[in-house]
Parts: C-alpha cells; sequence; structure tokens
C-alpha cells in the first residue's frame, strides 16, 4: 500500500502533501478518526500533547522537521505567558505606589 491514497479522506492527503498538522484546539470525531486509521496504518505519524508542546500529525519521512515546528510553537506559547504574566521589578512597583501616594494627596 502506498502512503498517497485517497483511502483516508483529503486530511490525510493534505498533510501527506503538506508535511505536518498542528493541533491547537479540537478536532471534528469524523476527521480524528480518518486521522487515527492513517496512524494505525502508517501512513501518518502521530505525536500526543504533551503539556505546552501541541498534538501533531504528520508525515512518517518529516519527522524531524515537525519535531523541531512542534518545538518551536511550544517555545512560541510560552514567549507570549511570559509576555502576559510578566512582572515589574519590585523597585519599579515601589516607586508607582509612592508616586500615586503623592498624586492623591
Amino acid at each position: 500500500m502506498t502512503r498517497y491514497t485517497e483511502e483516508f479522506g483529503p486530511n490525510v492527503s493534505r498533510i501527506l502533501c503538506q508535511g505536518e498538522l498542528i493541533v491547537r484546539g479540537r478536532i471534528p470525531q469524523q476527521v480524528r478518526r480518518q486521522l487515527v486509521a492513517a496512524v494505525k496504518a502508517r501512513a501518518l505519524g502521530h505525536v500526543a500533547k504533551d503539556g505546552l508542546l501541541p498534538e501533531m500529525f504528520y508525515h512518517p519521512d518529516h519527522k524531524l522537521g515537525a519535531m523541531e515546528r512542534r518545538k518551536r510553537e511550544a517555545e512560541y506559547s510560552i514567549d507570549c505567558i511570559a509576555k502576559v504574566i510578566a512582572v515589574k521589578p519590585v523597585e519599579q512597583r515601589i516607586e508607582e505606589a509612592l508616586a500615586s501616594i503623592e498624586v492623591s494627596a
């Protein structure tokens, strides 16, 4: 059996052509069934979600590139989280607190 077949549906064909699919949210049940069937038939590779590392389906010949992309996605997620919860230095918070007290007094 060749990997390049429409047996598993258009979603699997798309992943085989593009090389990878990063799953950031939910996938419809029918699509997930097709992808899992292709993984069981070894037409696709699959890596489960692990912490901030996203779930990924990939072309078996492009495993290293897919793992690198998965790592970059996790780094991007960490960077976004760090920007949201960035904490100011203590000295800056003290200066702002003193400035707000002086303004209100």
